[in-house]
This record gives structure tokens, sequence and C-alpha cells, in this order.
């Protein structure tokens, strides 16, 4: 039999989509380590606060307009977190 993590890369490369356990969730003991924050827990920090986030790039954007700056949203087992990189 495969592993949870077998099953899931067999997944996305048969079909692009899991249903199965969310890939970022398979390493959060990693992530919480490292003091990464899920994604929904974002909420509860203040403004301006530093945080480390992680997850699959759902969307990439780095429009003409944004004089160098690159928008990501990435999505782990608890939700969307969208990142801002300069």
């Amino acid at each position: 039999p495969m592993t949870p993590e077998e099953r899931v890369v067999a997944d996305f490369q048969g079909t692009g989509v899991t249903i199965g356990m969310h890939p970022i969730g398979m390493r959060r003991a990693e992530l919480d380590q490292m003091k990464v924050t899920p994604a929904a827990d974002l909420a509860r920090l203040r403004d301006g606060q530093r945080v480390r986030i992680a997850g699959c790039v759902i969307c990439r954007q780095r429009p003409g307009t944004a004089h160098g700056f690159l928008f990501l949203s990435l999505e782990d087992e608890t939700g969307i977190s969208n990142a801002i990189v300069t």
C-alpha cells in the first residue's frame, strides 16, 4: 500500500487534485517547529506583526503597475493567506 504522501503525489499527478489530506497538513508538525502560522490564525494577529506563512501557491500576480511587487495567494490545510513580496 502507498503511504499518505505517495497517495497525494499520485492524486496530483493523475488528476491535479486530491480528496485526501492537504499536502501542507502532512508537514504541519515541522512547520509548527519553524513557527509558521496557519492561515486560520492570521486574523488574530496584530497589524504589522511579522509572521511566517507557508502553503501551496494558488495564485501569483506581478502586475506591471506594481513597481516590482509580487502578490501570492497561498493555501494551507486551514485556508488561504495572501503575501506581498518586494
